[in-house]
């Protein structure tokens, strides 16, 4: 059974009410852009199709409320244990602070916003004033050159925070579109065959992730909150593809594919800033994947039915007394067939065989 999802006339038309909104289009489809959040909040990869970014259907209620969970791709910042718990020792009181999301940003260019915040460290009781968040964004040309249904962004990513020490990086974070536990999408990342996954939060059961031939995967499903992360040690370099994302789209009649691209991450354990709550002092992450469910704590209506891919970005490096994260990386976004789909990730995996699906 598929769960809500607005269609791109719903979305426009309540995102309009709260923001200003870009529309760019590609040959096929087109993207939508809200200064609200400094978001990409949809890709149709065909014009009149699916989005497999998760948009809240309720997402009226969270524009009006100035409230962040509205979905599509964002940045925020890591580590979450400093800049999003109260009580960062325990993993506990976790928020998240509005000058981070949605932020107050403000059009600065032709597809670029910057939001101007205070960066509160929950762990050092400071607050540093004058952070800077900066986005742009371009519609790009197909790297995989297929025939399927596609559009697809460039997004260059910046974080500053005045001074020299402070320990961060940027974290690209978007929401996916699930049919839920009937139709589970599986999310697959490039890693050594003999990698090890980590566990963010709970313990991850062998039937919700796997290892196998170069690479990983996860179910997505929306049935039990799980985090998983590949550490940069077993990530693979010369592939700029990091994760990519299958699922039905929510009428069943197509699949839809979500790919996201850089090298622009940590590649060591010195360069990851992201603890695990799992295991705070363990082996940290620089790819992650999340897969919501019952316990969502900041679910007022229901379980809101997404999972998320995410990228932790280069870490921040001391510039001219400020310290900052920049990266460039990609999400491209497909609809077709199954088999086509399927290809595809294949492709962008690197792998020998079609990847197979939870």
């Amino acid at each position: 059974m598929s769960h809500a999802a607005l269609s791109y006339n719903e979305i426009s038309t309540i995102a309009k009410k709260y923001s200003s909104v870009v529309v760019k289009e590609s040959a096929t489809g087109r993207v939508l852009f809200t200064e609200y959040g400094g978001r990409l909040l949809g890709m149709w990869p065909r014009g009149d199709g699916h989005n497999p970014l998760w948009v809240n259907p309720d997402l009226q209620r969270c524009m009006s409320g100035g409230q962040w969970m509205t979905g599509g791709e964002r940045l925020w910042i890591a580590p979450e244990r400093n800049f999003f718990y109260e009580n960062p020792r325990d993993f506990e009181g976790f928020h998240v602070p509005a000058e981070i999301d949605p932020g107050e940003y403000k059009t600065t260019g032709e597809l670029r916003f910057e939001s101007v915040f205070s960066l509160l460290d929950y762990h050092t009781n400071e607050a540093i004033d004058g952070s800077v968040m900066r986005r742009a964004f371009s519609v790009i040309d197909d790297p995989y050159a297929t025939s399927l249904a596609y559009v697809g962004v460039r997004i260059d990513d910046s974080i500053t925070v005045p001074g020299d020490s402070a320990q961060f990086c940027g974290w690209s974070l978007a929401q996916i579109y699930t049919c839920g536990p009937e139709a589970p999408g599986t999310a697959f990342f490039p890693a050594r065959t003999a990698s090890r996954l980590v566990s963010y939060f709970n313990s991850i059961p062998p039937d919700r992730a796997e290892v196998v031939e170069n690479h990983a995967r996860f179910k997505i499903d929306s049935n039990d909150i799980y985090k998983l992360a590949i550490r940069p040690e077993d990530m693979l370099f010369d592939n700029s593809c990091k994760a990519v994302y299958v699922t039905a789209a929510p009428d069943g009649a197509s699949w839809m594919c979500l790919i996201k691209r850089t090298n622009d991450m940590p590649r060591s354990q010195s360069e990851c800033v992201d603890v695990a709550r799992d295991n705070p002092d363990g082996p940290r992450g620089a790819i992650q994947a999340y897969n919501n469910g019952p316990g969502f704590s900041l679910s007022e209506q229901g379980i809101p039915a997404f999972g998320e891919i995410e990228l932790q970005l280069s870490k921040a490096v001391a510039k001219d007394q400020e310290m900052v994260s920049a990266a460039a990386h990609e999400l491209l976004a497909y609809e077709g067939s199954k088999g086509a789909i399927l290809e595809l990730a294949q492709k962008a995996l690197n792998l020998g065989a079609l990847p197979k699906l939870y």
